[in-house]
């Protein structure tokens, strides 16, 4: 399948540097609102937090299948979506299918348009100075996944062990 790019959201600050090398890179501004990766802020008890959102390469793309008039492809060298401006009508199919919202009509272009990965090398992981996006092989991002789930596990398992008593003890009486 190639690279993807993964996002550490504990890491982003939040900077828009991404964004904003991004958008110079593939649209020659800087402007963050035409940038392929996004720098999404919520508020949860007064702070703020960023997690940067962009596409996730799916192996089975709705994206890809939604399209109308198959403008949507993988690239050969890259792995990486890819939307011929040729072919986009700017229908807005791929955007509601995508569970990220990675895809979106670009305004001044009237075409979609999805992260491209930079052609294997994305400027956005680059300049990240929080390390919150990496680009590595996508076999090891399933490795990579398995064991912070096990890690998870562990964890779990010595929280259970260090507890005092059970856990989700029933009383003694009948409860019906």
């Amino acid at each position: 399948m190639g690279n993807v790019i993964v996002i550490y959201p504990e890491k982003c600050s939040g900077c828009q540097m991404c964004e904003v090398s991004c958008s110079l890179r593939n649209m020659k501004e800087c402007n963050p609102e035409r940038s392929r990766i996004r720098a999404i802020k919520s508020e949860e008890n007064g702070q703020y937090k960023f997690i940067p959102s962009t596409c996730m390469q799916c192996e089975t793309a709705m994206c890809e299948l939604v399209c109308p008039v198959n403008a949507i492809s993988r690239d050969p060298q890259t792995g990486a979506r890819i939307i011929s401006e040729k072919k986009c009508i700017g229908c807005s199919s791929c955007s509601y299918a995508c569970p990220f919202g990675a895809c979106f009509v670009d305004r001044n272009l009237g075409k979609s348009i999805v992260c491209n990965q930079c052609d294997g090398d994305p400027t956005c992981v680059k300049v990240c100075p929080s390390g919150a996006l990496e680009y590595v092989n996508s076999e090891q991002v399933n490795i990579s996944l398995k064991r912070a789930a096990a890690q998870r596990i562990i964890n779990a398992q010595e929280i259970i062990q260090e507890s005092p008593g059970p856990l989700n003890v029933l009383p003694d009486k009948e409860l019906c």
